[in-house]
């Protein structure tokens, strides 16, 4: 199949950077279960340790051996990954998200590629688990690892930066179909007290779950618009938010672009000090402006 061969050819032939990019786009894609499940189970502190082992995942500087040591030892302690665990429906779903987050931050440590198979295979378990009549999960899960490997092994060190926010807006909105296959087929955030759960990829996906209210924040949205920070967190510096699909350069990347990137610099080229957050739209940039206590002048920058 062409997708062992692929994700073997990262192993065996790609770099630890490329294998760490792969392996999170798996784990996020499998994370909105995990979360959602543990929300169910009343647990909001390894809720946390899960998030924070996704975002590590995902950040693109060196890894700190030790942080990643101390966060593997963390979910280590979580009870499924226990050997005396035997899942089955929803906690079987959820353990395959903890196994893909557990083997990815295990490649932190060690740093070689082929710690990217492990991840891989519980995607695709994933998708099995979940799947309907016909195998359509599968199937796709299986053609977005092998279009994910080609891609990221053809980018440069310097593209898998800018490409880094592309690929985990794919990868969330794969995940919320995984979420929502899981809430049919298990009953999945049911039990999950209102405001328990926020999908993993981003601090802030949405504002509101009122998609009202959500219609109304697009209406004041002012994507590609640099503006100047007046107070709150980088307050003197300059944020511009642009949607992922106007920044797509083929028909393929438009049609998998999911979200907005919120991008603050130290200067209003965007070119200095420049960092990036994905968010779902225009309410997730409000609420991530409030929870920063950003005030921001979009008339003000040159």
């Amino acid at each position: 199949m062409k997708i062992l061969e692929s994700v073997r050819g990262m192993a065996f032939l790609g770099t630890f950077g490329q294998a760490r990019l792969f392996s999170a786009a798996c784990a996020e894609r499998t994370a909105g279960v995990l979360l959602q499940y543990l929300a169910d189970e009343g647990r909001p502190a390894d809720q946390d340790t899960c998030v924070a082992a996704l975002e590590l995942l995902w950040d693109t500087a060196p890894p700190d051996e030790n942080v990643a040591a101390a966060t593997h030892r963390r979910l280590s302690g979580l009870p499924e990954l226990g050997q005396e665990f035997r899942p089955s429906g929803v906690q079987q779903s959820a353990a395959l998200g903890l196994r893909a987050l557990f083997a990815g931050i295990a490649m932190l440590i060690d740093q070689g590629p082929d710690g990217a198979v492990e991840p891989s295979e519980s995607a695709r378990a994933l998708a099995r688990e979940l799947d309907g009549e016909g195998g359509a999960t599968a199937a796709e899960e299986d053609a977005i690892q092998n279009r994910d490997v080609e891609r990221i092994m053809s980018w440069s060190p310097q593209e898998r930066t800018l490409h880094v926010h592309g690929l985990r807006a794919a990868a969330a909105e794969t995940g919320r179909d995984r979420l929502a296959a899981a809430r049919t087929r298990h009953g999945l955030g049911d039990g999950a007290p209102d405001g328990a759960f926020t999908h993993p990829g981003s601090v802030s996906v949405t504002a509101t779950a009122d998609r009202g209210d959500v219609a109304a924040a697009e209406q004041r949205a002012r994507y590609g618009v640099v503006g100047r920070i007046t107070a709150g967190s980088d307050a003197g510096g300059y944020l511009r938010v642009d949607r992922l699909a106007d920044l797509a350069e083929s028909p393929e990347e438009r049609a998998s672009a999911a979200g907005v990137d919120i991008l603050v610099a130290a200067d209003p080229a965007m070119t200095r000090d420049c960092v990036g957050e994905w968010v779902e739209d225009w309410a997730g940039v409000e609420e991530a402006l409030r929870r920063e206590g950003r005030q921001v002048d979009w008339d003000a920058a040159p």
